[in-house]
């Protein structure tokens, strides 16, 4: 039985020896905002675990890591339909909310409560590289997280038979139980904030650009970076709390699948 040691840390992981068994470990290091709107930002570092059996997927955010190009989504889901141009799936993920600790341009707004999040998504490969992709999203315990809907379209170049770029665009549409609890401003958060009361209603997020790499370095090893683009809009940009509409993100990460 083969074995792999993560990051050093003497941690061992067994190989996939159940037919229909996959996964994968990973690390990400990010660079992006504190928060939406945030004008400072700052860099994390995430580990990732994805373990697939069958029908169903469990992942932290390693999906990219996985064979199948369409297990890249958080949390515990099981696919409804699997085919080579279509994916329907079902899904429930946690939502860690955000905390007023997270920047001092949050001080008196308050926490935004941790959550599950219900998702049904689809994925339709339309053409050869092409793919377009659609989620909802709702709070299951009605913590205040609301709904949302977003959907992306992206094209997959492969450079060569082991490098791959993929440039997307995506844009998010929050119902108004979200777009209050994340951009909203009450009476009370503005007494303790300083920020005029606001109520946005349902309406735009964002719209965002990414450009993806992708670089199989042999069976089990997998590289992957790229930068992104992301501008509120509508509802969400004219938010009190919000200090700047436009913001760039980068990521780069190493994942090994057994």
């Amino acid at each position: 039985m083969r074995w792999l040691a993560l990051l050093g840390l003497g941690v061992a992981f067994p190989a996939a020896a159940v037919e229909g068994l996959s996964g994968a470990v990973t690390g990400v290091a990010l660079w992006g905002p504190e928060y939406k709107g945030a004008a400072k930002s700052g860099f994390a570092l995430r580990p990732g675990l994805l373990i697939r059996y069958r029908r169903v997927t469990l992942s932290s955010g390693a999906g990219f890591a996985a064979r199948r190009e369409d297990a890249d989504r958080r949390g515990l889901g099981i696919d409804l339909k699997h085919s080579e141009e279509l994916d329907v799936s079902l899904g429930l993920r946690v939502d860690n909310g955000r905390n007023e600790s997270t920047s001092p341009a949050l001080a008196g707004m308050g926490d935004v409560k941790r959550t599950l999040r219900l998702r049904i998504g689809a994925d339709w490969r339309f053409a050869p590289g092409w793919q377009l992709a659609a989620n909802w999203t709702v709070d299951a315990f009605n913590r205040g997280g609301g709904s949302v809907l977003d959907a992306r379209i992206q094209y997959e170049w492969q450079v060569t038979p082991r490098i791959a770029l993929t440039p997307s665009a995506s844009v998010a549409v929050g119902g108004p139980r979200y777009m209050k609890t994340w951009f909203g401003v009450d009476e009370e958060q503005s007494a303790r904030s300083g920020y005029p009361v606001y109520d946005p209603g349902m309406g735009l997020r964002e719209l965002s650009f990414a450009l993806g790499a992708r670089a199989e370095l042999g069976e089990h090893w997998v590289l992957i970076g790229g930068p992104g683009f992301t501008r509120l809009l509508g509802p969400a940009g004219r938010s009190p709390i919000v200090q700047r509409r436009s913001s760039w993100s980068a990521h780069a990460g190493v994942g090994y699948r057994f």
